[in-house]
């Protein structure tokens, strides 16, 4: 299996597992005052801009992006193991109030849940599955997480919310050369 195959798979496992069965907010049309409840989406290396983004893409934005941080083959245990970093944002600009307030909107900072809501419910179900799409989660070698930083310092991009875990997944190496082929 291809390392695009793999991430791939991720990215499918992710979506039928995770973000068809949490819903988050996503922005009406750039109006902070209206919002619907959506299911995330799953992206594999980026998360397309509105003008690539596939028809069947409703919201860009809540969104996990399966990133590839390095990956290592072991030829002596014919394995591949890749260490992916899955990126989460969510959108949350405060409480939104039931409609004919006089305003449908109250500014906070606690969007921050949002995203370790999703967060969470992607580590329950990573850490309860041996295999995501037949490719093994690593155990031994931990899931780690955090929140986006720089320098240190947390990364303030109100009125979305972000934070990352970083995964190894393996898979059987059954790599065959053009060369041997032949031989097979």
């Amino acid at each position: 299996m291809t390392i695009v195959q793999c991430l791939e798979r991720i990215t499918n496992w992710l979506q039928e597992n995770v973000c068809n069965k949490i819903k988050l907010k996503a922005a009406q049309d750039k109006d902070e005052e209206k919002f619907e409840e959506v299911n995330p989406t799953a992206f594999t290396l980026f998360q397309p801009g509105k003008t690539q983004a596939p028809p069947s893409v409703k919201v860009l934005m809540p969104s996990v992006v399966v990133q590839i941080v390095d990956g290592n083959d072991d030829l002596t245990k014919s394995l591949n193991r890749l260490k992916l970093q899955l990126s989460f944002i969510a959108w949350n600009p405060g409480k939104h109030k039931a409609e004919g307030a006089s305003s449908a909107l109250e500014p906070n900072a606690d969007g921050w849940k949002d995203v370790w809501n999703f967060v969470e419910h992607a580590l329950q179900e990573i850490e309860n599955a041996e295999y995501l799409n037949d490719l093994r989660v690593v155990k031994d070698l931990g899931i780690t997480y955090g929140p986006f930083s720089q320098d240190g310092a947390l990364v303030d991009m109100y009125p979305y919310w972000g934070a990352w875990v970083i995964l190894t997944i393996e898979q059987g190496l059954a790599r065959t050369g053009a060369s041997y082929k032949n031989l097979l």
